[in-house]
Parts: structure tokens; C-alpha cells; sequence
């Protein structure tokens, strides 16, 4: 039985979302217990509108919670909020893995100062699924905003940790991985891409891919990309929005006359095919690779299917032990 502990407050959509999440998606899941950590009366009104088995599930009741205009202090100053409590249970290994929906400086903090880091890494990295244009495939990219900065072993650091999660969660064999960069040539890039580059090329153990444009992201050629979490945050909130947009004007003109109407009818699997493909709530969550346990970070913003998105990657993760074999590589 995996043991999950879930911070259900601190997201924009409040508690309800993630009760609602946790009650669907705990039926496709017999092997899941979860620990709801935050406010209990929320939580007891919550399960009264999506039941879940009393076997399954137990509260770890908090009387404080980050919210989104917290900072990374609200882990010192409230030490009773859902989210350090979180924290605390995993580290304290109570449960296998967690996640939060709350402030993303606070949970990087406190991720910091109560689990830690992996030996040889000294700043961890988001790490989110993207989908691609290429069937089944999905395209693991990291930093995508832990760390605004990065240098070579820490770029090196996150090729190695998700080189393991690629080859024992998404069951590739050999991930072929890339830096991002402004172009695909070896001599792009500042002074540091092209030290990361001479470091990822020399690497027996790494299959590299050589520089990747940020327009190739989604087309499928790469398993792993990575870079700053700068850049990797921007990326990543450009796909986020420019896929809302485009779906968003795609239903506009299809829906425009009825004679668009009448045609879209015709088109709607395909459309319907293509939205599910590339809409990012399928696949919203992200492991915060490089510290001591399994923590996941929600979007601030997750709906259900956001969350069932989440929890299903945080079951991957335990599932397959992720965290004690990048440890066994890294040492």
C-alpha cells in the first residue's frame, strides 16, 4: 500500500478541488492510502460531497496554510501550515511521496530546509511531462523555475537524475537527451552552454542528443530537455498559454456561423483528439528532482483533472522507486 500525503489547501481553486480529485481518482487505485493534511473542517465537508472508504484515507488536521501570497519565511513562521506538515511526513517517512498545490517559493524552501538534498546535487529542479507531436511519446524537460540559475554540475545533475526517471518511470531504454539552446550547433550559446555541452558529450552514460531550439520542444525528437530554470519556466508557460489560445480560437471559428457548425460536427473526434493530446492538465504535475523524497508540485491553478494528473505521476514515481535508485546512481 504506497501512502501519499496530500496538501488539499494553498491552491486558487481551494480544497474542494483536490477531495473531489483524490475521491476519483482513489478508485482506479487499490493500492493507494492517502494522508489529507490541512484544515479538517474543510476536508470532513469536502468527503461529505466525494465520499472515499474510511480505510483509505486519514486527516492530519493543520490550523495555518501557505497561500499564494506567502513567501518563503511562511516555512518559519508557520510551522503548523499544511505544507511543512507535508514536508514533515515525508521526512519523516511516514509516507512514500507528497503533494502540494501551494506557494511553489515556499515548497522549494521548505523542501530545502526539511528534506534536503541528494548527495552531490546542490539545487534540485522541476522537472513536468510535456506531451508531443509524436504518439505516445512524452518529453520530460527540467529546470522549469526551482532555481533561476544554473551552472555545469547542476545541468549535469539533472541529466543524470532524469535520465533514471525516464528509464524506470516512462520505460525508455535509452533517453536521448538535449540542452536547449538558440541553436542546434555545437559553438551556440554563452560560455556555459558550451561547457554543459563538452560535459553531456563526454558522459558514457548519457545518450546525447546535442542542442535543442525551443521550437522542437513538443515535435518529439528528444526524450529529456535541459536547461536554467529560467529559461525552462518561460518555456513552459509559453506552451501552457499559447495551447489555451489556440484551442480557445480553434472552437471560436468552428462555432462561428452554422455552417462552420454544421462542419465542425464532422471534424469534432479529430479536434477532440488533438485537444486531449496537448492539453497540459493531463500531464500538470512536477517532481521536484534532487531532494530527499518524493515531492510533487501541483499548479497553483489545478482543477480535477489537474490533480488526478498529479496524483497518477506521484504513483508512477513510488511505484517504481524512483528516488532510491537516482540515489544509488548519484553515489
Amino acid at each position: 500500500m504506497y501512502k501519499i500525503a496530500f496538501d488539499v489547501m494553498g491552491s486558487d481553486n481551494g480544497s474542494a478541488v483536490a477531495i473531489e480529485a483524490a475521491s476519483k481518482f482513489i478508485k482506479s487505485r487499490k493500492d493507494l492510502y492517502l494522508v489529507f493534511v490541512g484544515d479538517e473542517d474543510q476536508i470532513k465537508t469536502s468527503l461529505e460531497k466525494f465520499p472515499i472508504d474510511e480505510s483509505r484515507f486519514e486527516i492530519l488536521a493543520t490550523k495555518e496554510f501557505i497561500d499564494m501570497n506567502g513567501s518563503i519565511m511562511d516555512i518559519r513562521r508557520k510551522k503548523d501550515s499544511s505544507m511543512v506538515r507535508a514536508l514533515e511526513t515525508l521526512k519523516d517517512k511516514k509516507v512514500d511521496a507528497m503533494i502540494t498545490g501551494g506557494n511553489s517559493a515556499a515548497f522549494i524552501a521548505g523542501s530545502h530546509f526539511i528534506l534536503g538534498e541528494l548527495n552531490g546535487i546542490s539545487r534540485p529542479g522541476f522537472m513536468p511531462t510535456l506531451p508531443t507531436a509524436v504518439n505516445n511519446k512524452l518529453t520530460l524537460l527540467l529546470d522549469v523555475g526551482a532555481n533561476l540559475e544554473a551552472d555545469v554540475e547542476d545541468i549535469i545533475g539533472y541529466a543524470k537524475m532524469a535520465n533514471i526517471y525516464a528509464k524506470n518511470v516512462l520505460k525508455i531504454e535509452n533517453p536521448l537527451i538535449a540542452q536547449l539552446n538558440i541553436g542546434e550547433e555545437k559553438s551556440k550559446g554563452t560560455l556555459l552552454q558550451k561547457e554543459i555541452y563538452k560535459e553531456l558529450e563526454l558522459d558514457e552514460n548519457i545518450n546525447f542528443f546535442g542542442n535543442l531550439e525551443s521550437r522542437d520542444i513538443l515535435a518529439g525528437k528528444v526524450d529529456i530537455i535541459v536547461t536554467d530554470g529560467y529559461t525552462g519556466n518561460m518555456c513552459l508557460k509559453a506552451f501552457e498559454g499559447a495551447s489555451k489560445i489556440l484551442m480557445t480560437e480553434i472552437k471560436s471559428q468552428l462555432y462561428k456561423t452554422i455552417f462552420t457548425k454544421l462542419k465542425a460536427l464532422t471534424l469534432k473526434k479529430s479536434f477532440d483528439n488533438v485537444s486531449k493530446k496537448f492539453d497540459y492538465k493531463n500531464h500538470s504535475g512536477a517532481i521536484l528532482l534532487g531532494v530527499e523524497g518524493i515531492a510533487f508540485k501541483a499548479h497553483g491553478s489545478s482543477d480535477v483533472k489537474s490533480f488526478e494528473a498529479t496524483l497518477r505521476m506521484t504513483c508512477d514515481a513510488v511505484e517504481n522507486d524512483v528516488l532510491n535508485k537516482i540515489k544509488k546512481e548519484l553515489n
